[in-house]
């Protein structure tokens, strides 16, 4: 591997173990900051973020081929991305004094380095190239603290200078899906030379003890991807032409035509269900709701990039379709007054069908978050704002902006999120209403004197699938009063 006078230097502190203070090495390391600049690599360890080190082999840029959807397809993407390896170092600042976190050690297949190449469709056509980084033995990047529970191969350096993918992610955790990806900002240099702040994040995967758990042998992870006229294996739909099935699991190296087979038939059956009604014996609705309610909230206007994820535990009956987070959150806050382009292939035969599930599982879960989400995420925002790393990351861009000749101010944009989620759950609270009104126990999209009647066998029978519509005095509990409050609202309506 060639050495470069980086290299040499930063080498002259990686014979202690990770996590041992080091000596003052760092000082003497010069790192090239855009094109005029240069400063120490205990300079940006200072800025409290994490730093990512990556040598690579003969200092090799990871490049790729840009291309263009075919004819009927949509979307920009990349193919031929180069695989670099090389090694990556992690210095953190602890206690006052720069401390190795962790180190590869020099690429050697399944032994030791890692490859980074660049990810992404249209991400990838910024300058500031999006990034997955495979290591060559298991290990927790994000220090969680439980080696042996976080430890992967693959992750994620992903743009997030407006901060929509962080707060994105901290919508998809108050809702409640499945996995929020674990994520941190830090500082990036390859060869020397300063790439910018990066959100470091877990990548969509089966992992069954931290990510995505499924059944090594017969689960599936796939994503509904307009995109999949890039993958070199996918199953079609029979909704739109832009639309393809691609795999996270099996990967599409690995899968068998069996499986191939099942997953189109699979789809085959969901896109049925979706048409005739009969979706609720296919998909976990209230999984499909979240997803749906985190775009909502985010605003997100592209429906096409949007990340539809799906996972199936098994290939059991009694196995359904999950949605288990979001992703991508590259133009949110785009639909003020309009539902999110997320509204969508899917979710519009969802919300149209004349089964009302999809319906009144989206109003019932609005309702229980409604009262507590604006005040946890503009606290949850603050909080990030306001934590060590909140810190780094406005020292840092001061760096970042610096490469890539622009002004980012992480309090505007936490700002922005703030006044945005207080509107935008306003704006819900009424198409809501509008689209499930409260009092309509039956789920027919009225309210009237059938209502009552099927209030009171509600409360006969303790079937307590409609709370949503039927706590109609909005006091938590479904109870006799609600029958009085149904009626005089219909009085006096």
């Amino acid at each position: 591997m060639k050495r470069t006078s980086f290299i040499i230097a930063l080498l002259c502190g990686l014979l202690t173990l990770p996590g041992v203070v080091l000596a003052d090495n760092t000082s003497s390391v010069i790192i090239n900051v855009g094109d005029t600049t240069q400063m120490t690599l205990k300079d940006i360890i200072a800025r409290e973020l994490p730093v990512l080190c990556f040598e690579t082999v003969d200092g090799e840029e990871p490049t790729c081929d840009y291309v263009s959807a075919p004819s009927g397809s949509m979307g920009a993407g990349i193919t031929n991305a180069t695989k670099v390896p090389g090694r990556l170092v992690v210095y953190s600042r602890m206690n006052g004094k720069d401390s190795l976190r962790y180190d590869s050690g020099d690429y050697e297949k399944d032994v030791s380095g890692m490859t980074i190449r660049i990810r992404g469709n249209t991400s990838a056509y910024d300058v500031k190239k999006p990034y997955k980084i495979k290591l060559q033995k298991k290990f927790d990047l994000l220090f969680g603290g439980n080696e042996s529970l976080y430890k992967d191969k693959d992750w994620l350096l992903l743009r997030d200078d407006l901060l929509t993918t962080t707060s994105g992610l901290l919508v998809n955790q108050l809702v409640g899906l499945t996995w929020t990806p674990r994520h941190h900002f830090v500082n990036v240099i390859i060869n020397g030379s300063y790439r910018g702040v990066y959100l470091l994040c877990e990548s969509v995967k089966r992992n069954p003890d931290c990510r995505l758990d499924v059944d090594k042998d017969c689960g599936y992870i796939f994503e509904y991807d307009p995109y999949w006229w890039n993958e070199d294996v996918y199953v079609s739909s029979s909704h739109h032409p832009s639309y393809n099935y691609t795999f996270k699991y099996p990967d599409s190296e690995d899968i068998t035509e069996e499986q191939l087979a099942y997953i189109q038939a699979l789809v085959q059956v969901y896109e049925a269900s979706l048409n005739n009604g009969t979706y609720t014996d296919f998909i976990d609705v209230r999984s499909f709701a979240k997803w749906c309610l985190v775009h909502d909230l985010m605003g997100t206007k592209d429906g096409g990039g949007t990340n539809m994820y799906y996972t199936k535990y098994d290939t059991t009956a009694t196995s359904k379709m999950v949605m288990p987070l979001t992703w991508d959150f590259d133009m949110a806050f785009r639909t003020s007054g309009a539902w999110s382009a997320s509204h969508v292939e899917h979710f519009t035969r969802l919300f149209n069908s004349a089964n009302r599930a999809m319906t009144g599982e989206f109003a019932a879960l609005w309702r229980e978050l409604r009262g507590t989400m604006v005040n946890d995420a503009q606290s949850s925002i603050m909080a990030f704002y306001n934590s060590a790393e909140g810190r780094g990351i406005v020292l840092s861009s001061v760096l970042d902006n610096l490469v890539y000749n622009r002004t980012m101010s992480v309090y505007t944009r936490v700002l922005k999120f703030k006044n945005w989620i207080a509107t935008r759950s306003a704006w819900i609270d009424d198409a809501i209403n509008a689209m499930n009104p409260i009092g309509d126990v039956n789920v027919d999209s009225q309210v009237n004197i059938a209502d009552v009647t099927a209030l009171i066998n509600l409360l006969l029978t303790h079937d307590d699938e409609h709370d949503y519509a039927a706590d109609v005095n909005q006091d938590g509990m479904v109870t006799i009063a609600d029958v009085t409050a149904l009626t005089n609202k219909l009085l006096v309506d």
